[in-house]
């Protein structure tokens, strides 16, 4: 994505009114790691930002969004979170834009008080699942509409909504689909009740950071009340986190004991985004695990 003049004026702008200071950027790096964002860091004077920018029609008000899932899991769950600064739009380029934080070391000490703190987040409730509005889960809206059943909300507003952006691209076909009904059928009896927890609803590795002082910060969320072994399972899917975490966490908030038994059934969600994202090898992991649901 092409920065125009314009559009770095603009940021300028912005940073010299929230620091009601002066402030002149002196350099705009680009920060890999995001799929589907463009980041920079902006160096400054004095002190350095982050922003991610896009196409503010392809997705509207992804950031407003963003922000207010992590204001919800700083005010109810109090989690750390990056100090927000702007969620803005400038023409057709939308923009979230932060404090800089310099990456420390993800040792276990972090990673116990990451476990401390995810704990903390889930023993936040609501009497519903789900969440009062739709937001994203990556680049791809996420349906939030309240349920007072887990195995409903689960059915409805994550595994179908899935399939069928997955039927719409070709990915599954009729046997995978009755395989779902069955597997629908079943679904209450195949976890432990428990009432809504706050979640993140996007933790895995990339989406958590560690700041110089060894302190732990959630980012990226994609906030809704659900079953707390959601965030759980996911932390499993693609690594990151180490035994202490898990271990710090069940100090706070001890899990069922067969919790561990259940991550492949919540990581279909998941999984099935990523296939219809990123592409349909992420299918035959979906397959793997509906089949034991037979």
């Amino acid at each position: 994505m092409f920065l125009s003049v314009d559009f770095i004026e603009n940021i300028e702008e912005v940073i010299r009114k929230l620091l009601g200071t002066s402030f002149q950027i002196r350099n705009m790096l680009p920060v890999s790691g995001g799929d589907i964002h463009k980041n920079y860091q902006i160096q400054g004077t004095n002190q350095s930002f982050f922003i991610k920018i896009n196409d503010a029609d392809a997705l509207p008000n992804i950031f407003v969004l963003e922000r207010e899932g992590l204001k919800l899991l700083k005010r109810i769950g109090g989690a750390v979170v990056p100090e927000l600064l702007v969620a803005g739009q400038f023409n057709k380029e939308a923009f979230l834009l932060m404090p800089w934080i310099e990456r420390g070391e993800n040792n276990k000490e972090a990673q116990a008080s990451l476990g401390r703190m995810l704990a903390f987040v889930h023993k936040n409730t609501q009497d519903y699942y789900g969440l009062e509005y739709d937001n994203y889960i990556g680049s791809t809206p996420q349906h939030n509409t309240p349920n007072a059943s887990w195995a409903d909300f689960f059915i409805e507003e994550r595994l179908k909504k899935q399939l069928e952006r997955s039927q719409s691209i070709g990915l599954v076909d009729d046997t995978l689909l009755n395989q779902f009904e069955q597997l629908f059928e079943r679904l209450p009896s195949l976890f432990p009740v428990e009432p809504p927890a706050l979640l993140h609803g996007d933790l895995w590795k990339g989406n958590y950071m560690i700041n110089q002082a060894g302190v732990p910060f959630l980012i990226d969320p994609a906030v809704y009340y659900g079953h707390r072994e959601m965030d759980l399972a996911l932390t499993q899917l693609f690594g990151g986190f180490d035994q202490l975490f898990y271990d710090a966490y069940q100090e706070i908030f001890p899990l069922e004991k067969e919790w561990m038994r259940r991550t492949d059934l919540w990581n279909l969600y998941i999984l099935l985004f990523h296939a219809n994202v990123f592409g349909g090898s992420y299918m035959k992991q979906v397959r793997q695990i509906v089949d034991k649901y037979k």
